[in-house]
């Protein structure tokens, strides 16, 4: 489990609220970094945004490290044009 805070709304996720966000969503397209889940790329804003249902605007880096936290591998898209996200 890991808190995201966007704005001022904190939210606690699962690796498997990640896992059926893919199941239930296409991946859409990809800019600078992706997640692999079950064999489908996707990006790491798409994932963090269908799990918390937020409309609020976030960036990509708070997203990346939600993901790593969780245990799932950011892969950054050489030629990106973001650098790599610890």
């Amino acid at each position: 489990m890991v808190k995201v805070r966007i704005r001022d709304e904190e939210y606690a996720l699962s690796r498997a609220d990640i896992e059926a966000v893919a199941q239930r969503e296409t991946p859409r397209r990809l800019n600078a970094y992706f997640v692999e889940v079950d064999g489908r790329r996707f990006p790491p804003k798409q994932l963090i945004r269908g799990a918390t249902r937020t409309t609020h605007a976030f960036d990509s880096a708070l997203a990346v490290r939600a993901l790593r936290a969780l245990g799932f591998e950011v892969v950054t898209i050489a030629g990106g044009s973001a650098a790599e996200t610890s």
